[in-house]
């Protein structure tokens, strides 16, 4: 996280031990020997433990910062720049009604390959000539931010801790794609939004092949679900129509991709079933033909059955 190189020393570090094996929490613990009280340690159940997941975690650690300014750093995950907080804060301090300030970051591989050199390319496009609002950057229209798509990732992500209690936190119903819902609901809850489209931040990819990774703990199918599921979420919390748009749209593509996986498992009842969910979130005449000719199959199997 490099905090200690930060050119902006007045902040505090929690860091929320969710359920880490004895050794981490000791080294952990040795390590917080030789910091200052600036940085303390939250643990969550028992050491090696099934933990509580990481919006639960992260709710944790917003319920005991002290700070007025919330930002956020996965373990595995840096910050590049040792004058990121102080631009963040500079930006915040000289305009009150931002609420929700944006970074970039660049995206590493388990074997050191870069995978994405920009982490919001469409937003860095879409401010790319116009003069700044500031040093750092740009105010972002909450239109502009939904059209640009993606999210971003909470290592380049920071809100007033007011806003971040305003819309109740982390959903604690979901422990995959918790960020993309906090960050929705935070935008929509938002006065204004700042984008620095500099890199402040390096995200590790986490290597497929490990089953410890979070998200490899859900099959393929498990994982669509609950992106949709978390896509209905957002729609159901927000008041922007157009962030709801975003998702609903979202949604129906997830659930395209469920209805041709379960048609390809040979599971053509509940391909269709899909197909049909994935038609009313996001129509397209298209689609509505394909849904058409699985039904017409479904109906022909039931008669020759």
């Amino acid at each position: 996280m490099r905090m200690r190189s930060q050119t902006f020393d007045a902040f505090e570090v929690i860091v929320v031990d969710d359920g880490s094996d004895a050794a981490s929490r000791q080294a952990c613990a040795a390590m917080l020997d030789r910091l200052d009280g600036r940085f303390r340690v939250i643990e969550l159940g028992t050491a090696g433990g099934p933990g509580y997941g990481p919006s639960i975690a992260r709710n944790t650690g917003i319920d005991a910062a002290t700070g007025d300014l919330i930002t956020f750093c996965d373990d595995d995950d840096f910050w590049t720049g040792d004058t990121h907080l102080a631009a963040m804060v500079d930006v915040f301090d000289s305009q009150p009604d931002v609420d929700l300030y944006i970074g970039n970051q660049i995206a590493v591989s388990h074997l050191g390959a870069t995978e994405r050199a920009d982490w919001l390319p469409a937003l860095v496009g879409m401010v790319a000539g116009r003069p700044r609002t500031h040093a750092r950057g740009y105010r972002i229209p909450l239109a502009e931010l939904v059209r640009a798509g993606g999210f971003a990732q909470l290592n380049i992500l920071a809100l007033r801790r007011a806003t971040a209690q305003a819309i109740g936190g982390f959903w604690t119903r979901t422990s995959y794609e918790e960020d993309r819902d906090f960050f929705w609901r935070a935008a929509d809850a938002a006065r204004a939004v700042f984008f620095n489209p500099d890199v402040v931040a390096q995200h590790n990819v986490p290597d497929p092949s490990r089953q410890n990774n979070l998200s490899r703990r859900f099959s393929q199918a498990e994982r669509w679900l609950l992106s949709a599921l978390v896509s209905q979420h957002i729609a159901m919390k927000v008041d922007s129509t157009a962030i709801r748009a975003l998702c609903l749209s979202y949604e129906g593509d997830i659930l395209r991709r469920l209805s041709r996986y379960w048609s390809s498992e040979g599971k053509h009842a509940l391909g269709w079933q899909y197909a049909r969910r994935a038609l009313a979130a996001r129509v397209s005449l298209k689609w509505a033909l394909y849904t058409a000719a699985l039904g017409c199959r479904q109906l022909l199997r039931k008669g020759q059955a």
